[in-house]
């Protein structure tokens, strides 16, 4: 049986979490919290770290004991059997279609604010993106995972140095009203800022491509939720009291960007917020396609997408996710689905995921093991009520899936062999 090569290090794998973590709203997200919620925003990013802790380590310790490319649907199956695993490996599946033209929407936000673009010239971008993507993918993780390195810390890296720059009173701050400690806008700015961490359970469909996956793979976990945290922090930090009330149109890290070094702040953060979706993109266009060849492999569907090329690549797969992501873009480009709506649908798939695997988590332990899991079920199902005007979307995707598996009733059971 084809194995997956295993050749990421830990700081191509860092650098895979990272730039998934910090995407498409590394440059956005801190402006929205800030408006929001003022300055309860920063309390409310680092209850947001803090809640998120207990995901990431039942996230980490699955993948250590369950190393797997099926990643959260392997950790389901292994605790509530094949049906339930199928399910989150479908709607894992299902969450490409729809949070890739989310991407690539804002994607054409930061590309439209350095070149002009018609509408058709965006799409055919978008399709040459996918083109793009399927390249680096079939050349293997490795390749793949050095790109993302240089992205995300190239993102982070500015974030960092705005904030740095603003400490040193480059420019004077900006007097802000004082904000009361209120936990309605605490609670407000973490669920808003939640999405900014969508991305964990991208990097356990790599747990098995690891050099050394005991001790990297969780490593890789905890450092990036701390790291990407602090980067948001940092990111709102610096809009409230350098930016919030200022003289400016357009986003706030163009203005912070030009006030602090210069310049140039809508070329370089038009530029480094494009390269940021567009990493953000090609990690979930990964993991989903990992999770193809894991159901390929097993028996769940067509053989054929459980083979790898000579570079330890799930050729088929990879093939397979990007024709249903271009057919998506164009879909979704015709029905000119609102971004919102996008989002949300998104947003609810992953809830179902990550509620599901620390239920799993929960199940597998035992004892002491079984605390932080059980955390996270509890931050899961705060998210749900957030998303309480879109259950009725994860509801009918669940059921769909969980009918057509039971009429369907496969021969072999998904995700039987190890990686």
């Amino acid at each position: 049986m084809q194995s997956l090569h295993r050749s990421l290090s830990f700081s191509q794998g860092l650098g895979i979490l990272v730039s998934a973590l910090l995407g498409t709203g590394v440059f956005i997200v801190p402006e929205l919290t800030v408006k929001q919620s003022g300055a309860n925003a920063l309390w409310g990013w680092g209850l947001l770290v803090f809640a998120i802790i207990p995901i990431a380590f039942a996230f980490a310790r699955l993948g250590k004991r369950y190393p797997h490319a099926g990643g959260a649907s392997h950790y389901v199956h292994s605790a509530f059997g094949a049906t339930q695993g199928r399910i989150v490996g479908w709607v894992l599946l299902a969450l490409v279609p729809v949070g890739l033209p989310a991407a690539m929407e804002m994607a054409g936000w930061f590309l439209t604010s350095l070149v002009a673009l018609t509408p058709a010239e965006l799409l055919v971008v978008k399709l040459a993106l996918v083109a793009g993507m399927l390249w680096v993918n079939l050349r293997g993780v490795k390749l793949s995972g050095s790109l993302q390195t240089t992205i995300a810390f190239s993102v982070g890296g500015i974030v960092v140095l705005l904030s740095v720059l603003a400490w040193f009173d480059v420019i004077p701050p900006i007097p802000a009203e004082p904000t009361s400690f209120n936990w309605g806008q605490i609670g407000a700015a973490a669920g808003l800022a939640f999405w900014s961490f969508i991305g964990i359970e991208t990097l356990a469909h790599l747990s098995t491509e690891f050099k050394n996956p005991e001790r990297d793979f969780p490593l890789c976990l905890i450092i990036g939720v701390a790291l990407v945290g602090l980067v948001y922090w940092m990111g709102s930090w610096v809009t409230l009291h350098y930016a919030l009330g200022a003289d400016y149109s357009g986003p706030a890290m163009v203005y912070l960007f030009d006030a602090l070094i210069g310049g140039h702040g809508k070329l370089l953060i038009g530029l480094f917020g494009f390269l940021s979706c567009v990493a953000t993109m090609n990690i979930y266009l990964a993991g989903s396609s990992r999770m193809l060849w894991s159901l390929g492999k097993d028996g769940a569907t067509y053989p054929a997408l459980g083979k790898v090329n000579r570079h330890g690549a799930p050729a088929n797969a990879v093939f397979a996710m990007s024709i249903a992501s271009v057919a998506s873009l164009l879909v979704f480009s015709v029905l000119q689905v609102p971004l919102e709506e996008l989002i949300r649908m998104a947003n609810g798939m992953i809830v179902l995921v990550y509620l599901l695997t620390m239920l799993s988590a929960v199940r597998l332990f035992q004892g002491k093991d079984r605390v932080l899991p059980g955390l996270g079920v509890l931050v899961c199902l705060y998210l749900a009520y957030t998303l309480m005007s879109s259950l009725w979307c994860i509801a009918v995707v669940y059921t769909g899936i969980f009918i057509v598996l039971k009429l369907r009733k496969p021969k072999q059971t998904l995700m039987g062999a190890q990686a």
